[in-house]
């Protein structure tokens, strides 16, 4: 047998490395002269084009409410959890249980970190479940399942009038049976009530009554079900009839017919004769494990073996499938019912790869197969990939019934460790994932000095942070520091970097609590090998590598750019074209470059773009004309329109409401007042927001001035009143004393706004800048210049005008005006900036598209506005020098503290502190980061705030 293996390194790898090593370690195996170098060049040529990348967001705490703010830190590495540095951006979207986009943003990254937080704004937000989706523009080449997702309940604690309600839901003989007890938020019975209900799947109605609550607030109901009716969804939905509150209440129940039972055969398939190691997982309605036992029986229903869940709905059995032969199970849910389910193929042919995980320092990898294929020329070959590498490959000839041999565990990184089987024509025969744990993360601990504080008390820690061989580490790390008085210590632990990076990206679909699997619970391990059983992975498309070499469709992005295609008016690529950019905003840049020979080109080295920059891009002519051709931009503006993977919706906090949960939203909103209390609270010294209520404000307006600062404004009502007209209509209907004019010097035409000329502003973009007098000017050009262009625009195309007259909202305008413009086309002397010129007024329009002037023009000119980088905002937090003060204000936070960017020194230490809050309760510290090198590491642990010290 032949065998390449790769050592395990401390430090980690970029991408795939060449094979280091050939020995031979294996049981008494003849050698032979063929090699697995083919396909393990094949797919280093693969992992070389398209290297992977992971993504975790830690958060500060795992629900929140309206007026919340979600904080957390992103930790972006490649495969080798070593820092990416393809991206230069993560992209985070918002999304409701509607699947709808609320927010898009964009965070930078810098050296694989990002910083970053969401305000939950009640005008956006409401309440229900959201899903956090965060991604890279490169990771979309490996399809959704890769990119990092965390749903996650948002309540709304300013409704005073919310009811808690416990709810017990069940099913059988096709009847729901739904027991509720309504209550107050202080946990006071309602009495009795006339409800109208309604039974709803989705949003298609199965069932709607009414009904009364006895004085205790209890309702007892029973609801026809019928077959074709599903359960995944099912809510009731009731109505108080007096004030016509409403309550939803998603109904848990598990019908046998809904529920899904997977078996899956170890390696991917059954063979006739060889022995089978089937793991099996159950799902309930809600997306969760349930506890299942069944049992197998053949075809003539003779009972083969009985099996058990052993966590979360899995569990695994052994048997041998014989010839001729099906096999059925019968599975026992835990209401008592019965579903049959049919078990998988069984091949009359074929491999089995068995791989067992135990303490030893090495996995024992058997390989069985039939005796039609065993042979003594052909070469098999197995492989070991793990973080993006290969670390283990072996030929040896299939000429027994069974092969075995023993594969070092030190060869490999901790983490899942992937096995494939090929034939002599390097076709994948059998997969396996395995997870290999050396314990060797990094050892992150906090001292606190103390673990016991008072109310408001500084509270100093000590952070060290060693390898596994005790070296100080140099990192950065994030902290989160919650009371456990509102925010649930079991929901904090369920994942971390660990779990996220090192298993969670491996494979697909949703784990429940995945930081269970590495707890010292005796059926952990079990449960882990099982999991990687049962749950599908991140797999290669192995046509792609094995025959053709794969080009990314998505581009990385290691800095900002601009960057796109000139083709013209046939659509062929435009060569050697000059293109010029300009932007507008706070950030004033000009740039040039050529296209390519497929005409494409690209802009680099940017400042940060923060703001709202837009970019304007000319294709120019050697002499400085603009040239007829059409501009593409490469743009990632919009969010992806891919619909979520399933995961479990979380439980609304008034069901079955848990006494942590309700405290938090009860305190969440008095917090929140009392914050902002201008008199009492530490508030009073955090800037207010003015808001403008006597004048309309134009969404997504470029006015320079503001929103709400003009002499005039057309809003959108208005504007889709107006009908199908041009916008140069539209302006003459609406806009008070727009007429036509002459210019300074009695020559042309000139639209005017009382005795002034006109700017026109479209998108934060002045028209002017683009009019190119021709050689010999006829009369009237620049007037027909900007007249084409208004006639250009429909009224639907807008959604808002402001006119800009008097000096005080002319003035800022006024500085960005173009000297080089103004010339001897009877346009009006440019204005000296701070002059507070008088001969200009301004027209400032909004368009649906928001793409300028030019948005659809084939002209030679694109305007390009990019979403902006979101800055993140400064966690508040009270600080409490002396202890009295304010002495009106109850500090009632629930997140206690975040700092999103702790560096450890040379020497693996770092020091930082906060102030406790007001109550008297115990804290959660949760650490936890990277040293973008190939190594994580995490730590929990308490602090008790208390009088008495």
């Amino acid at each position: 047998m032949n065998i390449l293996l790769r050592k395990r390194k401390a430090s980690s790898l970029l991408f795939f490395l060449p094979l280091l090593v050939l020995s031979t370690y294996m049981q008494a195996q003849s050698l032979t002269t063929s090699s697995p170098q083919s396909v393990v060049d094949k797919i280093n040529q693969y992992n070389e084009n398209l290297p992977g990348e992971r993504l975790y967001l830690h958060f500060d705490k795992p629900y929140y409410a309206i007026g919340d703010t979600v904080w957390f830190k992103g930790y972006l590495v490649n495969s080798a959890i070593a820092y990416s540095p393809l991206s230069s951006r993560i992209y985070v979207d918002l999304i409701s249980d509607s699947n709808k986009v609320v927010q898009h943003f964009i965070f930078s990254v810098s050296l694989g970190l990002a910083i970053g937080n969401i305000y939950l704004d009640e005008k956006l937000v409401h309440e229900g479940a959201y899903t956090i989706r965060a991604y890279t523009n490169w990771m979309r080449n490996f399809g959704p399942d890769q990119f990092f997702y965390s749903n996650f309940y948002v309540a709304n604690s300013g409704n005073k009038n919310t009811l808690l309600i416990n709810s017990n839901a069940s099913f059988a003989a096709n009847k729901v049976k739904v027991d509720l007890k309504f209550g107050g938020i202080d946990k006071q019975p309602i009495g009795i009530r006339d409800l109208q209900l309604k039974l709803v799947d989705d949003k298609k109605t199965v069932n709607h009554s009414n009904a009364q609550t006895l004085a205790n607030g209890g309702l007892n109901l029973n609801f026809d079900l019928p077959d074709n009716v599903p359960v995944k969804n099912l809510t009731l939905i009731t109505q108080d009839k007096k004030d016509n509150t409403i309550e939803r209440i998603p109904l848990q129940i598990n019908r046998a017919s809904d529920v899904d039972v997977q078996f899956m055969p170890e390696s991917g398939q059954m063979v006739e004769l060889l022995p089978a190691h089937i793991g099996f997982k159950a799902v309930g309605n809600d997306g969760k494990g349930i506890a299942v036992k069944g049992v197998l029986i053949d075809k003539e229903n003779n009972e083969q073996i009985s099996f058990e869940s052993v966590h979360d709905g899995m569990g695994v059995f052994d048997f041998v499938p014989q010839p001729g032969e099906t096999y059925t199970a019968k599975i026992t849910l835990p209401n008592g019912e019965i579903k049959t389910v049919n078990i998988s193929e069984i091949k009359n042919s074929g491999t089995v790869l068995k791989i067992k995980n135990p303490l030893s320092d090495s996995l024992e990898v058997s390989i069985f197969s039939s005796k039609d294929i065993q042979s003594a020329t052909n070469d098999y070959t197995i492989m070991g990939q793990s973080r993006g590498a290969i670390y283990y490959a072996a030929t040896f000839k299939l000429n027994r019934d069974i092969v075995n041999f023993k594969v070092p565990k030190d060869l490999f990184p901790t983490g899942v460790a992937h096995f494939t089987l090929f034939n002599a024509q390097n076709q994948p025969l059998n997969e396996r994932l395995s997870f290999i744990n050396h314990n060797d993360n990094l050892k992150v601990e906090i001292n606190a000095g103390s673990a016991l504080y008072a109310p408001r008390d500084s509270i100093p820690l000590h952070i060290t942070v060693k390898d596994n061989k005790g070296n100080p580490v140099v990192g950065s790390f994030s902290l989160a520091v919650t009371d456990n008085g509102q925010i649930k210590k079991a929901d904090i632990s369920k994942t971390n970097i660990f779990t996220q990076l090192l298993l969670a990206a491996d494979l697909k679909g949703y784990i429940e609590d995945p930081a269970w699997y590495f707890t010292r619970d005796n059926d952990a391990a079990k449960a882990l090998d099982i999991l990687l059983l049962t749950q599908g992975w991140v797999s290669y498309n192995w046509k792609d590598i094995l025959n053709t070499p794969t080009q990314p469709a998505f581009t990385a992005e290691p800095e900002y750019m601009v960057s796109g295609k000139v083709n013209n008016i046939l659509n062929k690529p435009m060569v050697n074209s000059n293109i010029i950019l300009v932007s507008t905003g706070k950030v004033r840049l000009y740039k040039d470059t050529v296209t390519n020979a497929a005409g494409q080109f690209v802009f680099k080295n940017f400042p940060p773009i923060t703001d709202n920059t837009t970019f304007v891009l000319e294709a120019r002519k050697a002499k400085g004309k603009i040239i007829n051709a059409g501009i593409s931009v490469d743009e990632n503006r919009t969010p992806l329109n891919v619909a979520l993977p399933y995961f479990p919706a979380p439980t609304p906090w008034y069901i079955n409401s848990d006494s942590t949960v309700l405290n938090y939203v009860k305190k969440s909103a008095d917090y929140h007042d009392a914050l902002a209390d201008s008199k009492n609270g530490p508030g009073r010294h955090i800037l207010k927001t003015v808001t403008i209520k006597a004048k309309a404000i134009i969404k997504d307006s470029k006015n320079l001035n503001g929103a709400g600062n003009y002499d005039q404004a057309i809003a959108q009502d208005d504007i889709e009143k107006a009908g199908k007209i041009s916008l140069l209509q539209l302006i003459k209907q609406k806009v008070n004393s727009f007429h036509d004019g002459y210019g300074t010097k009695g020559k042309g035409l000139t639209f005017m706004l009382k005795d002034k000329k006109i700017h026109f502003w479209i998108d934060g973009i002045d028209i002017d800048r683009f009019y190119d007098p021709s050689d010999n000017p006829i009369p009237d050009e620049h007037y027909n210049y900007q007249k084409d262009i208004l006639e250009y625009f429909t009224a639907e195309d807008i959604t808002g005008i402001e006119v800009l007259y008097n000096p005080q909202y002319t003035a800022l305008y006024d500085d960005k005006n173009l000297p080089a413009l103004y010339d001897d086309q009877n346009l009006p002397t440019p204005p000296v900036s701070g002059s507070n010129d008088i001969t200009t007024a301004y027209i400032e329009i909004t368009t649906r598209s928001g793409q300028g002037p030019f948005a659809n023009s084939p002209k030679g000119i694109y305007v390009y506005r990019p979403a902006p980088i979101t800055i993140p905002a400064q966690f508040y937090t009270p600080r409490y020098p002396v202890k009295n003060m304010y002495p009106g204000f109850t500090d009632l936070r629930s997140t206690i503290h975040w700092e999103p960017n702790i560096i450890t020194n040379k020497n693996g230490e770092a020091n930082t502190f906060f102030y406790a809050a007001d109550p008297l309760t115990t804290y959660t510290l949760v650490l936890q980061g990277a040293d973008l090198n190939g190594n994580v590491g995490y730590t929990s642990q308490e602090i008790t705030i208390t009088n008495k010290k």
